[in-house]
C-alpha cells in the first residue's frame, strides 16, 4: 500500500493499543477521521523531509519535490508509527479540551511511543516503490442478461502493471444484481493509473469476507469483465497492495531480498 493510498490505519486498529479510545473520542466530541488524516499528512512530510535529506541514495532524489511521497510504500514500522502519532494527536486534543491530568499522561505516552516509532521506521528504512501504482477507485458493477438467479456480489478491484507489480485495491462494494443478470465490472478511470497500469484484477464474494480472484490473467486496461455463467471461481484473497522496491535507510539504498 503506497503512502497516498490513504491512512494506514482506521478507527478500529487504535483500539489495539488503546482500547477505549471511541469513548475518550465520543466523550471529548474528537472526530477520530480527521485525526488519523491529520497523522498521515504529517508523516508524509517527515518522510519527504528525510527523502530530501537523503537525495544521494533515493533513485528519484532529483525530482524528489515533484513527486513528493507517491512512491512510498507503507512498511508495518510506518504503520504502528501512524498509529501511536494519531493517539498522541487525540490526547493531546483532550487534555487542552479539560486540562485533565490523566489525558496529559496519555498524550506524554504517546508522544514517546510515536517519537520512538519514528525512529524505528527510518532505522529500518523508507520503501520506495520504482513504478508505484495507486490504488484503484471503486470499481462501476452492472449486468447483462444470464441464466442465475439474483444474487448480492461483493466486489474489490485493482490495477496490474506489466511488470505484474499490483496495486491496492479498491474499496468494497456491492451490487444486486436482477434475476438473470450476470455482473460486469468497469474500473473507474484514474490519470494517475493510465500511466502505469495495463490491466486490473477483479475480486468477487457473495459475502465481504470470501472476496476472490476472478480473473486467471489481468484484464486489459480499457475492458471490462463478465462474471461468466459458470459463476465465481476460488481465486487468492485481495492482498495489501505492491511491496517496496527498495528501502532507503541513513544514506544509503537496501535492495528487498
Amino acid at each position: 500500500m503506497l503512502l497516498t493510498d490513504g491512512n494506514p490505519n482506521a478507527d478500529e486498529n487504535l483500539r489495539i493499543y488503546e482500547s477505549a479510545i471511541l469513548d475518550v473520542a465520543h466523550t471529548e466530541m474528537i472526530d477520530l477521521a480527521v485525526k488519523l488524516d491529520l497523522a498521515t499528512e504529517e508523516i508524509a512530510q517527515d518522510v519527504l523531509d528525510f527523502l530530501l535529506d537523503h537525495t544521494g541514495a533515493d533513485p528519484q532524489g532529483a525530482g524528489r519535490r515533484g513527486i513528493g511521497v507517491s512512491d512510498v510504500v507503507i512498511t508495518r514500522q510506518m504503520t504502528r508509527w501512524h498509529a501511536v502519532h494519531t493517539l498522541e494527536i487525540v490526547y493531546r486534543d483532550a487534555f487542552n479540551n479539560q486540562l485533565n491530568d490523566r489525558y496529559q499522561a496519555k498524550f506524554l505516552e504517546y508522544r514517546e511511543l510515536s517519537r520512538n516509532a519514528r525512529t524505528l521506521s527510518f532505522h529500518f528504512g523508507v520503501g520506495v516503490a520504482l513504478i508505484p501504482i495507486p490504488q484503484a477507485l471503486v470499481p462501476i458493477l452492472s449486468s447483462i442478461a444470464g441464466q442465475v438467479p439474483e444474487t448480492t456480489y461483493y466486489a474489490r478491484a485493482s490495477w496490474v502493471g506489466a511488470s505484474g507489480r499490483e496495486g491496492s485495491p479498491s474499496e468494497m462494494t456491492a451490487y444486486n444484481a436482477p434475476l438473470g443478470g450476470l455482473p460486469v465490472v468497469q474500473m473507474t478511470e484514474q490519470p494517475a493509473a493510465a500511466a502505469v497500469a495495463t490491466g486490473f484484477n477483479v475480486y468477487l464474494g457473495l459475502t465481504p469476507g470470501s472476496l476472490a480472484l476472478q480473473n486467471s490473467t489481468p484484464v486489459p486496461a480499457g475492458q471490462n469483465f463478465t462474471l461468466p455463467v459458470t459463476g465465481l471461481v476460488a481465486g487468492r484473497a485481495p492482498g495489501d497492495g505492491q511491496a517496496a522496491d527498495l528501502y532507503i535507510s541513513g544514506g544509503w539504498i537496501l535492495r528487498r531480498g
